[in-house]
């Protein structure tokens, strides 16, 4: 694999997506973030932090597939120069990373999210940056090529996973403060910071992350509620005493800061449970995620986690539609079932816990309020936890009784 910092193919590459992001109005060319942007990723060559072999995931309708320099590196090149995601570990490094039964734990982001993200810090130069979630590096190089080497400060929990974001920075001449620890708990050395800059999903913003932010500071994260079916950019203004307050910005998903992982794999759901049907069908609800529901429900039911949906193939009903919903905190589960008919649903709950009919009231009290959408509903951070509200601050997001 070349060294060159520049190779034909980059200039090449950096131009159709430099082209792409301008055109899809996230780096825009007359705006003095999307130029400097631009420059970043003319000067921060991409490539340089990619393993000769990993796997894409394409941001269209292209497949995932596997990507390796020494056996196609034409598609290796075309991977990292357009919209994909790249995952970089699985398992933690336990799994070969074309291993599609490990979750992936490590990747480069796809550009479109990155540069969003990026944008939404709105640096200046006297910033003072921190990184949690170093990956491959890539992104922290991006801040040190906008700022100075000694003022961002990147943590990356794994080990392997710094060493080679290491070698990757110096490979592009870049030599921001890596630490190698829990980004849950910030850097206190280097605070206050001007900026924090988050690469990996987070259920609860952690009280370390303001406490290290100045009054005013910015914090930008990819913000994946109990739910976990997406995710969202939200860019929390730091007011201090542990208060922080923000709306949300697009769509986000990443993978969880590991503090904050659901279980790779659940309990088996129960035999028995209280057994009744319903007319609102689990489809419906599913499709409302995008639309402000799933924020909404953040609020009103914060605890509601909904494991899986799709299409499973059951002993006595054939194909059917199925939706499966578990307690983050407790021990109540659901599963809502639609059979080929597509009449009454047929649910299965724990009587004691019942979520169906808590994710079902939440979703009705969404239609009450007007669906509202990404664009009413704001996020505040206190020492005590987070509220969800409408338009307004004091406009709290009902919660369930």
């Amino acid at each position: 694999m070349s060294v060159d910092l520049y190779p034909p193919r980059h200039r090449d590459g950096v131009r159709a997506l430099a082209d792409y992001l301008t055109a899809s109005g996230v780096l825009g060319p007359c705006t003095p973030s999307g130029r400097v942007w631009v420059r970043a990723l003319q000067d921060v060559p991409r490539h340089l932090f990619v393993p000769a072999r990993a796997w894409a995931q394409p941001m269209d309708e292209r497949p995932e597939h596997l990507i390796d320099h020494t056996a196609d590196p034409a598609a290796w090149w075309e991977a990292i120069y357009s919209n994909t995601s790249i995952i970089t570990q699985r398992g933690d490094g336990t799994a070969d990373v074309a291993d599609l039964t490990a979750p992936a734990t490590s990747s480069l982001s796809c550009p479109h999210v990155a540069a969003e993200m990026l944008c939404l810090l709105d640096l200046d130069n006297h910033h003072r940056v921190l990184e949690i979630g170093t990956g491959t590096g890539w992104s922290a190089a991006m801040l040190s090529w906008r700022l100075r080497d000694d003022q961002v400060v990147t943590v990356e929990i794994d080990q392997q996973v710094a060493e080679q974001a290491a070698a990757n920075l110096a490979a592009a001449g870049c030599k921001p403060t890596l630490i190698v620890g829990d980004g849950a708990l910030g850097h206190p050395g280097a605070a206050p910071y001007d900026r924090v800059h988050v690469t990996c999903g987070v259920r609860d913003i952690p009280p370390a992350w303001i406490e290290q932010t100045r009054p005013g500071g910015v914090i930008v994260a990819p913000w994946m509620p109990a739910h976990g079916q997406w995710g969202e950019q939200v860019r929390l203004d730091v007011l201090g005493d542990g208060h922080a307050i923000g709306r949300f910005r697009g769509g986000a998903t990443f993978m969880m800061l590991r503090a904050q992982r659901p279980p790779h794999r659940w309990p088996t759901y129960p035999a028995d449970g209280a057994v009744l049907t319903d007319r609102l069908d689990p489809r419906t609800i599913a499709a409302s995620w995008g639309q402000g529901f799933g924020l909404y429900l953040a609020g009103a039911a914060p605890h509601l986690l909904i494991t899986s949906t799709g299409w499973e193939q059951l002993p006595d009903w054939g194909w059917a539609w199925i939706m499966r919903l578990r307690d983050l905190h407790g021990s109540g589960w659901a599963i809502a079932t639609t059979g080929p008919s597509q009449d009454d649903i047929e649910i299965t709950q724990d009587s004691e816990q019942p979520l169906w009919s808590q994710l079902r009231a939440a979703f009705l009290a969404w239609l009450r309020a007007g669906r509202p959408g990404r664009d009413r509903i704001g996020l505040t951070i206190t020492p005590e936890g987070r509220r969800m509200w409408l338009d307004v601050p004091g406009q709290q997001v009902p919660l369930l009784a």
